[in-house]
């Protein structure tokens, strides 16, 4: 696949950056990994005829992002999951920021309508509830599951539960 790649590249007069290219091989078995090792991925470039033939070698991540999703060697999504908790949570914050903003900075007429747990849901629903259920498609195992329905469980009781008290 690497050949093929640089073979493209050479074709339309491009140069594979080898700084910034990253190999991962996916489900790769001990024994499979044994074979190809010590030896890594590297392409050859061949660009300028006037220089001589350089083999450079490729990187070979533990993890790396693909279109904003972290990827590991046997796709267990973990960094993913991670990644979904610190976002619910960090959109908790925003949600209790507007949530306190409504409690303490209105009058004390609209004070209790504006902090209501209706309106605090509908608050909290498109930003938290939106964020982890749009994500939901990348977590593989129930563990995962689980995990993130507790964090948006606790993200929720901390949303009604803390800023309507008075």
């Amino acid at each position: 696949m690497i050949d093929a790649c640089q073979d493209w590249a050479e074709r339309s007069r491009m140069r594979i950056n080898h700084e910034k290219t990253e190999v991962m091989m996916f489900y790769e078995t001990p024994p499979q990994r044994a074979t190809r090792f010590p030896s890594t991925f590297h392409i050859t470039t061949r660009f300028l005829l006037s220089q001589p033939l350089q083999t450079l070698p490729l990187k070979e991540p533990l993890t790396f992002k693909y279109l904003g999703l972290t990827l590991d060697p046997y796709l267990t999504m973990e960094a993913a999951m991670k990644h979904i908790c610190r976002k619910i949570n960090a959109a908790h914050q925003t949600v209790a920021t507007v949530t306190h903003s409504l409690k303490y900075d209105s009058s004390a007429t609209y004070r209790g309508i504006r902090s209501s747990p209706y309106v605090l849901f509908r608050i909290w629903q498109p930003c938290v509830l939106g964020f982890a259920t749009e994500n939901l498609r990348y977590l593989v195992t129930n563990a995962q599951i689980d995990a993130d329905e507790r964090h948006l469980i606790h993200s929720l009781q901390r949303t009604l539960h803390c800023d309507t008290s008075q």
